[in-house]
């Protein structure tokens, strides 16, 4: 009887929800007026000695993770648009906390599947920001 009650139980508790997970996300408009989702911001801590008990600045960043506004944009447009999320949510953060990079994946949906847009911004001796682009993919871990 005990483990009949137990069975129901976790039954009942499995069905509980509102369905799939689904991925939380921020709305934020840039300055051109679109609005991207932003999915995750977090602060990555480095480990330039390769030791996991010291830790040393300089692999320390921001890394912010969105959903582009427009998936069918132009790899130029992309990029414009990922500038502009730097400059609005990023970059002032990077540069107080002494940062000399940063990092944004531009996904083209919420699931976190296929090719997306990975930025890493650079800040140069002279406070000026670049920033190189990559095609990368997520693999499958199943």
């Amino acid at each position: 009887m005990r483990s009949t009650s137990l069975l129901l139980s976790m039954l009942l508790f499995a069905g509980c929800g509102d369905g799939p997970f689904r991925t939380p996300w921020h709305a934020e408009q840039l300055p051109s007026g679109a609005t991207i989702k932003v999915t995750a911001f977090q602060l990555v801590w480095g480990n330039e000695t390769g030791h996991p008990d010291e830790h040393t600045m300089g692999g320390d960043c921001l890394s912010m993770e969105y959903v582009m506004a427009e998936v069918a944009a132009d790899v130029s447009q992309r990029e414009a648009e990922a500038q502009q999320a730097f400059d609005k949510l990023v970059r002032a953060a990077s540069e107080q906390w002494g940062f000399r990079t940063a990092e944004l994946s531009a996904f083209p949906r919420l699931e976190r599947k296929g090719h997306y847009d990975f930025y890493e911004f650079q800040r140069a001796a002279d406070g000026h920001w670049s920033f190189k682009r990559e095609d990368r993919k997520v693999f499958a871990t199943n």
